[in-house]
């Protein structure tokens, strides 16, 4: 266990905050998301939320993503929250983010149905016409299609 996952796992956020000035992004995240799948603990979700406290960044919404659907998705409404911040990334960037809105695509995927199909649909839509070539949009307006042409094949 490294000395930023003792601190975050202690509340000792001043502390942790600290040593996540000192490293690089990409160690910080990397280090968050193993530790949460090591030792899952809303800790590593509320750590970031004192970060945004003090000053909202992308990329930490970016995380608090990743940290809710995967290592800490098996806490009840672990979803509806990463939508929070999929909903802050794309205010933040006016709707100019590509991963959030693949991230958006993801969360209407989710059983818990945490996405109108309507939003996503538009927003598969609006990442097309901002990436032609985008795979997830392709896939998910794909997959929409041929859930419409099941549904229009159903007897009533």
């Amino acid at each position: 266990m490294t000395e930023l996952e003792r601190s975050i796992l202690s509340a000792n956020y001043d502390s942790a905050e600290l040593l996540y000035r000192e490293m690089s992004f990409d160690t910080f995240s990397s280090t968050m998301i193993v530790g949460a799948f090591d030792q899952p603990s809303f800790s590593y979700y509320t750590f970031l939320a004192s970060l945004l406290i003090k000053q909202e960044e992308v990329r930490i919404h970016h995380l608090a993503v990743e940290l809710l659907i995967l290592p800490l998705c098996h806490i009840e409404g672990a979803y509806f929250s990463a939508l929070y911040h999929v909903r802050k990334i794309l205010y933040l960037t006016n709707g100019k983010d590509l991963a959030g809105m693949e991230m958006l695509l993801f969360l209407s995927e989710v059983p818990d149905q945490v996405v109108a199909k309507e939003e996503a649909s538009q927003v598969a839509q609006v990442l097309l016409t901002l990436d032609h070539s985008n795979q997830i949009a392709r896939e998910y307006v794909k997959s929409l299609k041929t859930q419409e042409k099941k549904n229009r094949r159903r007897p009533f």
